[in-house]
């Protein structure tokens, strides 16, 4: 549904947005270029930077997003078959075959079609907070709070307003900070710098090749939602998340049972970080593949313990398979 409200938001701002605390919601336009970098302080002592590159094009009901400078591309068309197609070219390891090309889809179902994916937040709900230096440049920030069950949520977007009224804002700088009510502290945190803002693009980028055979992601079926598309879960302003939801199976299928309420909120944090670093290593196309295991949900000082301190990819790698 958010997919939707976002291009709402984008047709909205071309027209008379309403003045939010005397000011209108910046307008990103209807197509538009930017690079970007994913940052996830909280995964590892150095945490993870991703480079991407999002192409988005509102009226022609497609994008395109690269992840780690075109290792991995994926195109999101909503013209194709009845609902729509996510295509992804992407580098696959196994214990067969290394840095394979490989090309998958996801199809969109009447419930939940495919519609573009945009690099930013769907702004419905924020708030002008202040002004605020960003780089070098005075930008305006825009505010988020979102609460559900212990999750407080606090999304920000820093954004320079244009001189002329009819030319799209510039996006420099995005932040999410989560914090649990019931452990009483920040457990969640990334960060989006934003480059290149370009309000147009070339048509022949949202085509992907045409000579691959396009297949369905592997198992498990309830990550491919997060293969297809891993930036939809980073720009929602959603307190939870597709990666949230998945700690459910996680749990069933590890047969997990807390003592309280709290160590369960630990565990799920724990599992959030964890998959994140997966999902973003392996995107990286290296020479090696990480899988979701029954170390998911430990902390970093618990896993070292358990494998006399030494952690490798080997060890968190999907043994159950």
């Amino acid at each position: 549904m958010w997919r939707l409200l976002a291009g709402f938001v984008l047709l909205l701002c071309a027209a008379d947005a309403t003045p939010v605390g005397g000011r209108t919601v910046p307008c990103f336009g209807k197509m538009y270029h930017v690079k970007g970098e994913l940052s996830l302080p909280f995964s590892g002592d150095s945490g993870i930077k991703e480079p991407f590159e999002v192409w988005y094009d509102l009226e022609g009901n497609r994008s395109r997003i690269d992840y780690h400078n075109g290792t991995v591309r994926t195109f999101l068309i909503g013209k194709d078959s009845d609902y729509g197609v996510i295509y992804q070219i992407t580098p696959v390891t196994t214990e067969t075959e290394i840095q394979a090309v490989k090309c998958f889809q996801l199809k969109g179902t009447k419930e939940d079609p495919i519609r573009p994916q945009s690099a930013l937040p769907d702004l419905q709900g924020f708030e002008f907070e202040k002004m605020e230096d960003c780089a070098g440049v005075q930008c305006e920030v825009w505010k988020k709070v979102t609460q559900a069950g212990h999750k407080k949520n606090t999304y920000r977007l820093w954004v320079k307003r244009p001189e002329g009224s009819d030319s799209p804002a510039v996006p420099y700088h995005f932040e999410m900070e989560g914090f649990n009510t019931l452990l009483e502290s920040h457990k969640d945190k990334y960060m989006i710098d934003y480059s290149d803002f370009s309000s147009q693009t070339e048509s022949d980028i949202f085509t992907p090749p045409g000579a691959m055979t396009c297949h369905e992601f592997p198992d498990p079926p309830e990550e491919h939602q997060i293969l297809a598309n891993p930036l939809q879960d980073y720009v929602s302003t959603s307190p939870v998340s597709h990666a949230h939801r998945l700690f459910g199976p996680f749990k069933e299928k590890f047969q997990r049972k807390y003592e309280s309420e709290k160590e369960h909120e630990e565990r799920e944090s724990y599992f959030l970080h964890t998959f994140r670093h997966v999902h973003s290593t392996n995107r990286a196309g290296l020479t090696y593949s990480l899988g979701i295991n029954h170390f998911a949900d430990r902390s970093e000082a618990e896993m070292a313990r358990m494998t006399g301190g030494l952690i490798i990819p080997d060890q968190i790698k999907d043994d159950t398979k």
